[in-house]
């Protein structure tokens, strides 16, 4: 905590973290769940206070009533108030943090809020009022531009190809971010890079997972390309590759070069912020208006696309976003260890959603992954690849049809011909028909014979 600390006395808020140690206290608290959060609230909380000519110390010992009087009064004036940069009103979820952060103190303090501070309009999002998720081709246009640099285009790849957020490439802080070692299938041969498996599995640390949980994802051919050539490049520079080797990072060149400038940062890693700022960069010089994030928002965009057409199922969707998912996740994929069968048939419905991630080719028709899903569908009702392949071209079948087909299978591997659910069988075998769910009808008189029928 005290190297934490020390990391943010730059702050000016650091004289009031100096000599108040219930603020400090809370202030390493908040650290628990997230820095970033810690560190929003000692700001946002800082600036409230400051306007209001108080310490937070002196704000909480007001009496409860007086400080929701205070906070309301806060938060009423913002509404109202110009951004200065912009000539706009604030966003009311710029708006929230500040109230977020001036009740975590009072809860801290044991001065529950009892009055319910509104904000209008707060599911209004005015910053991305006007984006878009990026077509394949805007994609690609960014990816491969000459104004992105190699390192970008590999932090855009995870991002759009692997649904991971910024944070995952490089923490708040840079202390950690995504390895070479969270590759488990990648391999450093001297200074050559292969992959023993594409779609390549990445596996997202609890450490670098927003929900506090390991999640896997996978990374694409394309994407595993430009990885290949980044790591290649940087061990033509001199760097030994290893486990431990971030993926986001400041050259083995660069940081020689930061030394000549006395930086006494020892880690190679990009904060987030620092990476948003690259990612940013390359997308206005490729005319793309809107935010880095837009690029998890196209990974998420193509998998609902996908998820509808049956080509992936919503437990697998969550888990690639790093999402918390219902209860049968936590039973099925939220284990230490998956095992092997789980993980290959994820990789599969993987595969299938790459084919519309992808701008080296053309992604698949809607047509294309409506006939993986029919295949896969039968596959499920019991046809055989070969009964499936005697079909002929599922496309020309309606979902009536495939529904007619199934039915058809169904009766005849019941011995039924499909126009009736009554057949005859010997005597000796209706007590094992009936205990395979069949009903008796009657027997046959002078024959040795019965009628059962399907259950109604």
């Amino acid at each position: 905590m005290v190297e934490l600390f020390k990391k943010y006395r730059r702050y000016e808020y650091k004289k009031w973290l100096d000599e108040d140690p219930n603020l400090r206290r809370w202030y390493f608290n908040t650290i628990k769940g997230s820095v970033m959060t810690a560190d929003v609230y000692l700001r946002k909380l800082g600036n409230f206070c400051r306007m209001s000519n108080l310490t937070p110390g002196e704000y909480a010992k007001l009496p409860k009533r007086k400080m929701e009087e205070l906070a309301f009064d806060y938060i009423t004036e913002m509404e109202q108030k110009t951004n200065p940069l912009t000539g706009k009103k604030y966003a009311p979820s710029y708006i929230e943090c500040y109230l977020k952060a001036i009740i975590s103190w009072a809860k801290w303090n044991r001065k529950t809020f009892e009055m319910k501070i509104k904000i209008a309009d707060l599911s209004k999002r005015p910053t991305v009022a006007d984006e878009r998720i990026p077509t394949n081709e805007e994609l690609r246009r960014v990816l491969y531009a000459d104004t992105t640099p190699l390192r970008t285009r590999v932090a855009i790849a995870i991002i759009a190809f692997s649904g991971c957020r910024l944070g995952v490439l490089g923490n708040y802080l840079g202390t950690d971010g995504l390895k070479l070692k969270d590759l488990p299938e990648l391999v450093t041969d001297g200074g050559k890079v292969s992959f023993k498996s594409v779609p390549t599995l990445v596996v997202v640390r609890p450490e670098l997972s927003k929900s506090r949980y390991w999640y896997p994802t996978f990374l694409l051919e394309e994407g595993c390309n430009l990885l290949q050539d980044w790591l290649e490049l940087r061990t033509e520079y001199g760097e030994r590759l290893g486990p431990e080797s971030g993926i986001i990072v400041t050259t083995e060149r660069m940081k020689k070069i930061a030394k000549s400038f006395d930086n006494k940062d020892p880690s190679p890693f990009l904060a987030t912020s620092n990476i948003s700022n690259e990612l940013r960069r390359a997308m206005r010089a490729s005319k793309l208006p809107w935010r880095p994030y837009i690029f998890r928002s196209y990974f998420d965009t193509q998998q609902m696309l996908a998820e509808s057409k049956g080509a992936i199922s919503h437990p697998y969707a969550q888990l690639f976003m790093g999402h918390g998912g219902d209860i049968e996740s936590i039973y099925t994929v939220r284990k230490g260890e998956l095992p092997p069968e789980l993980m290959e048939d994820m990789r599969a419905a993987y595969g299938r959603l790459s084919e519309l991630l992808g701008t080296r080719k053309q992604a698949v028709s809607i047509s294309e992954i409506e006939l993986v899903a029919r295949k896969g569908t039968l596959a499920l009702l019991g046809f055989t690849e070969q009964e499936i392949d005697n079909l002929g071209d599922l496309s020309q079948y309606s979902l009536q049809d495939l529904k007619k087909i199934s039915d058809e299978k169904k009766y005849k591997d019941l011995g039924l011909n499909g126009k009736s659910t009554q057949k005859i069988i010997p005597w000796n075998d209706v007590r094992q028909a009936i205990s395979d769910g069949w009903e008796l009808v009657s027997k046959l008189e002078g024959t040795n014979e019965a009628i059962i029928r399907l259950p109604k």
